[in-house]
C-alpha cells in the first residue's frame, strides 16, 4: 500500500481507533486467525507426542492426510498443491518412513538420504529468493537476505564435508546450522511471511514461535544441542501447518485466510514497509558478519 499524503495520518487515526473501540480479542484477530492457530496448537502437541512415541503413527497420518488433500481439495492452485505435497508426504513423510526404519537400513542408506535431505534443505531455501516482492521494499531486502542466508548455511554444510546428519534413535538430527543461523533465518521468514504473495498472514503469524518452541522442547528432551533439533522442528511445524490450513479450508472448518483490505494486518504502508527493510537488512548484515568472521577449519560456528 502506498501512503499517500494525507493517508497515513488517516492510517494512524484507524489504529488508534481501532484500538481504542475493540475490545483485545477483535484487535488480536486482526493480526492473528486465533480459531486456526489454537487449534494448531492442539495438532502440533500431538504432532510432539507421536514424533517422540509413535512415529509409524504419524507416518501413517502424513500419508492419510496427503491422500486426502489430493483427492478432496479442489480450492489450491497447482502451485501450493505441489509445495503441500513436498511439505507432506516427500518432507515430513520421508523423515518419518527413514526413522522407522532399522538401524542397519539407516547405517546402509544414511549417505543417499543424507543427499536426499541437503538437497531439499538448500534448494528449498535457495528457491526462497525468487519469492514476489509484490513491489515492496521489504520484498527486496528478502530477496537480498534470503541470498546470504543461503550463502552461510551452505558455508556451513560444506564446512561439515556435507556430512549434516548423524543417526539418533528418536530424532532426525541436521548438525550443519547453527544456533545463531537459525534465529536469524526466524527473523527472516517473520518478515518474508508479510509481503503481499502470502495473504494476510493470519494463519501463519506464529510460524517462528512455534518452531523455535518446538526446537527447545526436542533439545530439552533428548539432551541434543538446540541447533541440532531445528532441523526436525521445523520438519514437523511447517508442514502442519500447511497440512491444517489445507484440512480446514477444503472441508470449510475455519473460513479461508484471504487477503481483506478491511484488515489492519493488510494495511503495511511505507513507513512499516521501511521499518521491515531495515530489520530485514540487518539480518542480512549479521550473516554477511558470519560468513566473513567463520573459521576455515575447526569447529562450526555458534
Amino acid at each position: 500500500m502506498i501512503c499517500m499524503p494525507g493517508k497515513c495520518q488517516v492510517y494512524a487515526t484507524d489504529i488508534a481507533h481501532l484500538m481504542a473501540i475493540s475490545p483485545p480479542h477483535t484487535v488480536l484477530e486482526a493480526y492473528i486467525d486465533i480459531p486456526f492457530n489454537v487449534w494448531l496448537s492442539i495438532i502440533l502437541i500431538l504432532t510432539y507426542g507421536c514424533a517422540i512415541r509413535n512415529r509409524g503413527l504419524l507416518l501413517l497420518v502424513v500419508l492419510g492426510l496427503s491422500t486426502t488433500i489430493v483427492v478432496f481439495d479442489k480450492t489450491s492452485t497447482v502451485g501450493e498443491m505441489t509445495k503441500i505435497m513436498c511439505e507432506l508426504p516427500l518432507g515430513l513423510g520421508s523423515v518419518l518412513a527413514f526413522l522407522v526404519a532399522n538401524r542397519s537400513f539407516q547405517t546402509r542408506f544414511l549417505s543417499a538420504f543424507m543427499t536426499y535431505v541437503n538437497f531439499a534443505v538448500y534448494g528449498n531455501i535457495g528457491m526462497m529468493v525468487g519469492t514476489p516482492a509484490d513491489g515492496t521494499l521489504r520484498g527486496m531486502c528478502s530477496k537480498a537476505t534470503c541470498a546470504v542466508l543461503f550463502i552461510w548455511i551452505v558455508q556451513q554444510g560444506h564446512r561439515a564435508g556435507w556430512k549434516t546428519i548423524v543417526l539418533h534413535d528418536d530424532l532426525f538430527v541436521f548438525t550443519a546450522a547453527s544456533k545463531s543461523w537459525i534465529f536469524a533465518h526466524a527473523i527472516y521468514r517473520f518478515v518474508l511471511l508479510t509481503l503481499p504473495c502470502f495473504g494476510s498472514g493470519r494463519r501463519h503469524r506464529l510460524l517462528e514461535l512455534y518452531s523455535l518452541t518446538l526446537t527447545f522442547a526436542l533439545s530439552s528432551r533428548s539432551n541434543l544441542p538446540f541447533e541440532y533439533c531445528f532441523g526436525m522442528a521445523d520438519t514437523l511445524v511447517v508442514p502442519a501447518v500447511a497440512g491444517w490450513s489445507a484440512i480446514a479450508t477444503t472441508f470449510n472448518l475455519i473460513p479461508r485466510d484471504a487477503v481483506n483490505n478491511d484488515l489492519l494486518s493488510n494495511r503495511i504502508g511505507t513507513n512499516a514497509d521501511a521499518y521491515l527493510s531495515a530489520v530485514s537488512l540487518a539480518v542480512a548484515i549479521f550473516a554477511c558478519f558470519k560468513i566473513a568472521s567463520a573459521p576455515r577449519r575447526g569447529l562450526r560456528g555458534v
